[in-house]
């Protein structure tokens, strides 16, 4: 007998490999033969996140293997705190893209249903080019992506506050940024709902956070004075499902350490792996399973290959290929839940046709896709 259990301030189902899980309320139990294998897989409902499962014989990501060599008891943990897609400017729950114009300074934003694009509008036109787009993210934790710019002559810091397409607000929160502090990433560091920024200082080192309240810097602090220049950023994102953002980096010998953050304050992490070969790059991190914990994409620069590891915390839990011999013509550009299932997917084009192709991922499995549109041209870039 199989006997499961919904645990958590959420909601979700779960649909076994082989026969039929009723519940009764968050309980269901099921006889299955002695010897057979069952595969469990927790899906939250909207608003909800997938914490984890405990009584299985092995769980990966939201996936819950067990072996009926006795009487099983397993449970499965929704949160309800969903968590919101990142570059989702309309609010609807589905990541969209922010395009600019190299050439003429336009930017464009793509209201995005899966593969689809639903509504591309305006957002002004001849952008002066000193004004480079450093971050996409939720500044006022309105639910709703904002945009940050930093002008590459003098240094000053601009963000505008977005309602869709249109821009709602917007203020400098610091004017004049020496040369020497560099934009690294954007995230969520201290889990208040709001963006954050993350600096670091080219000559020493230093790594920096402002933890902001709309285009003002609430406050900010060092998170650590003096790392090594051959230490690079390579991702920030929630690892450990605890709703803050944590760091991913790797030295120039390959290894990969992780930062698990509370605010500025280290909270643990470790290496990841060590001595990845120089070929294999970061193209993106993200939740591609959708247990609330974020992954890293990786593809062979020399083969093609595409790989994926599912991530706990610092930990690799597991990976695989995604695809092998990817055309070298096709980069990634950028990834979101452009579906809205809680899972990031993934946008690619075509540098030889500017196509533009949207993966929607489940794990390392592509499930379906499209082409967004054909044949843009390759001024237009996307963050």
């Amino acid at each position: 007998m199989l006997h499961v259990t919904k645990t958590g301030t959420g909601n979700g189902t779960v649909t076994p490999s082989i026969g039929v899980l009723n519940f009764n309320g968050n309980m269901a139990m099921t006889q299955y033969p002695e010897g057979s294998q069952v595969i469990l897989k927790g899906v939250p409902a909207d608003g909800s996140g997938f914490i984890a499962w405990t009584g299985c014989d092995q769980a990966i990501g939201s996936q819950c293997t067990v072996n009926m060599t006795a009487e099983k008891v397993v449970a499965v943990e929704f949160s309800s705190d969903g968590k919101k897609p990142k570059k989702d400017f309309d609010g609807d729950g589905k990541s969209d893209i922010f395009w600019r114009n190299a050439k003429t300074g336009d930017v464009v934003v793509w209201l995005m249903n899966a593969a689809g694009i639903s509504q591309g509008s305006y957002v002004v036109r001849g952008m002066p080019a000193d004004w480079e787009v450093k971050a996409i993210g939720d500044f006022n934790g309105d639910g709703k992506s904002d945009v940050l710019w930093q002008n590459t002559n003098n240094g000053d810091v601009y963000i505008w506050l977005m309602d869709s397409a249109k821009i709602n607000g917007g203020d400098y929160p610091v004017k004049g940024i020496p040369r020497d502090w560099e934009f690294r990433a954007a995230g969520d560091f201290d889990g208040d709902g709001k963006t954050d920024v993350l600096w670091q200082n080219a000559n020493n080192g230093d790594v920096a956070v402002w933890f902001m309240d709309g285009a003002r810097i609430n406050r900010g602090d060092f998170v650590l004075k003096g790392l090594p220049a051959d230490w690079m950023l390579k991702a920030v994102a929630d690892l450990n499902n605890d709703g803050k953002d944590d760091m991913v980096w790797q030295g120039a010998n390959g290894d990969v350490y992780v930062w698990l953050m509370d605010g500025v304050k280290i909270t643990g992490g470790g290496y990841a792996a060590k001595g990845i070969p120089g070929n294999w790059q970061v193209k993106a991190a993200g939740d591609f399973d959708g247990d609330g914990k974020t992954d890293v994409l990786w593809q062979d620069t020399q083969s093609g290959d595409v790989a994926m590891w599912l991530m706990d915390g610092s930990t690799v839990l597991g990976g695989n290929y995604v695809v092998r011999g990817m055309p070298g013509n096709w980069q990634v550009l950028t990834t979101g839940d452009f579906n809205g299932d809680g899972k990031v997917d993934v946008l690619w084009q075509d540098t030889a046709t500017g196509d533009i192709y949207v993966w929607l991922m489940d794990g390392i499995k592509i499930f379906g896709g499209g082409f967004a549109t054909k044949a843009l041209e390759l001024d237009w870039w996307t963050k």
